[in-house]
């Protein structure tokens, strides 16, 4: 596998700034209230011939919790950091070494991983004095940067290179165990706060990566992981829930639902989780017609399906209220899972890999064009001010998502109703229900054929 370098600290010594300037996006979520990184972010790096992943941490408070949260929280740091190579333990200089950093180091002194001791927020000389107190936390002299400024990265990164290339002299293949493929699926998991998507996250991984619980909002970065999947590799990323607009009124869930929308805008599929034992809203449907809006797949995964009584009410329900709701979307498909329970999620998969290449597809011109004299002699395009009008021709210009052009005898001429017809008649000839389709009708002269 690739070398897992991990930024670690207490809270709000600026590990989510320094992720972010390596990464080269903002990719974690920044602020300066301590404790607002909870999962873990992770991002692949590549420099030059050598790449590795970076996490991103939730800030360390000590080994005493007070509620269930931070229990999770620390099992979450203690996954990440006795699965690291490196890491990155981070200081704030302006403050100097607390109580908190203490604990940090003795944290790190059960783990194997190599440590780097770097002090943050050095844009003036450090004093000697907190030069001296860096050095009782037994990692030697801490690296001088200011993550803000950018000051000091390169030669942070340098040294990050250098431990890598040790790593590999000591005959650690960091390759060969990894299965990557050009083109990884992007596959981001969204829907309301509190529906499930961080359960169905750790069902899909097999593993618990990312924290749940039953209070909204536990999810606040856009978290991401590869896994193997029947020889396909997948990057899987789990995603704050969306409220209604109207009701965010923290800075915090502002940015967790930016996030949020740029994993959908950088996807390939996404999964709308929604919560069998609710009635859908208002917001289910927002979030679904963003998706379509973005021209990315989507498939709806009913989550607690295992707690519904009325299986067959609940499904017709749910199938009627969508298919009125996202009209433009005919054959979404609803698989009934329970994440909690691992049921359903094999169908998912399946389904979620079904969708995208129907999304990636291509249709070749000569099916095409048989397919389109057949619709017009079953039911021929309106009249425009007395004219006959014909579609001569038609292409696929592009895939993800599919779309096509038609070229038309009269310009403008194509009413909405038979443009729904030609759609409908497109998905059901090729097999392209719940994929979203863009059709183009452009008038123009038909280089193949005289009509």
């Amino acid at each position: 596998m690739l070398p897992k370098i991990v930024i670690f600290g207490r809270p709000n010594v600026g590990k989510s700034t320094l992720f972010n300037r390596i990464v080269k996006r903002r990719a974690a979520i920044v602020e300066s209230i301590p404790g607002v990184t909870r999962d873990s972010v992770s991002a692949k790096i590549i420099r030059g011939k050598l790449e590795f992943f970076l996490y991103d941490s939730a800030g360390f408070f000590g080994i005493k919790f007070k509620e269930k949260l931070d229990k999770d929280i620390l099992d979450n740091l203690c996954t990440i950091i006795e699965n690291a190579d490196i890491v990155i333990f981070l200081l704030d200089s302006r403050i100097g070494i607390t109580p908190i950093d203490f604990s940090c180091a003795d944290f790190l002194r059960k783990s194997d991983s190599k440590v780097l001791l770097v002090a943050n927020k050095s844009e003036s000389t450090i004093q000697e004095k907190f030069s001296f107190e860096s050095r009782k936390l037994g990692f030697g002299d801490a690296l001088n940067i200011s993550a803000t400024h950018g000051v000091g990265l390169k030669i942070l990164e340098d040294r990050i290179l250098e431990e890598i290339k040790l790593l590999n002299k000591q005959n650690i293949n960091f390759s060969s165990a990894e299965h990557y493929i050009k083109d990884t699926y992007r596959l981001a998991i969204v829907g309301r706060p509190n529906s499930g998507k961080s359960t169905l996250f750790n069902s899909i991984m097999g593993k618990k990566r990312v924290l749940t619980g039953s209070k909204p909002g536990t999810t606040r970065d856009s978290v991401t992981d590869n896994i193997l999947w029947k020889n396909n590799n997948i990057h899987l990323i789990d995603t704050a829930g969306m409220r209604k607009g109207s009701k965010i009124n923290d800075k915090i869930e502002e940015k967790s639902v930016n996030s949020t929308l740029n994993s959908i805008r950088y996807a390939q599929a996404v999964i709308l989780v929604i919560d069998s034992t609710m009635d859908l809203s208002k917001q289910d449907f927002s979030i679904a017609s963003h998706v379509i809006q973005e021209g990315r797949v989507i498939l709806i995964a009913a989550n607690k399906w295992d707690l519904i009584k009325n299986k067959l009410e609940v499904r017709k329900d749910l199938h009627d209220k969508l298919d009125k709701a996202l009209s433009q979307l005919k054959g979404l498909k609803i698989l009934e899972v329970s994440a909690l329970k691992r049921k359903g999620i094999e169908d998912l998969m399946f389904q979620a890999f079904n969708i995208y290449k129907k999304w990636n597809s291509k249709i070749d011109t000569p099916k095409l064009n048989n397919w389109l004299k057949h619709i017009q002699k079953r039911n021929s395009p309106p009249l425009k001010s007395g004219k006959v009008v014909k579609i001569k021709y038609c292409s696929q210009i592009n895939i993800r998502p599919p779309t096509f052009i038609f070229f038309t005898n009269i310009d403008k001429s194509i009413s909405k109703t038979y443009q729904r017809y030609v759609l409908n008649s497109l998905r059901q000839e090729f097999g392209l229900d719940g994929t979203p389709i863009r059709i183009f009708f452009r008038k123009s002269k038909n280089p193949y054929s005289k009509i």
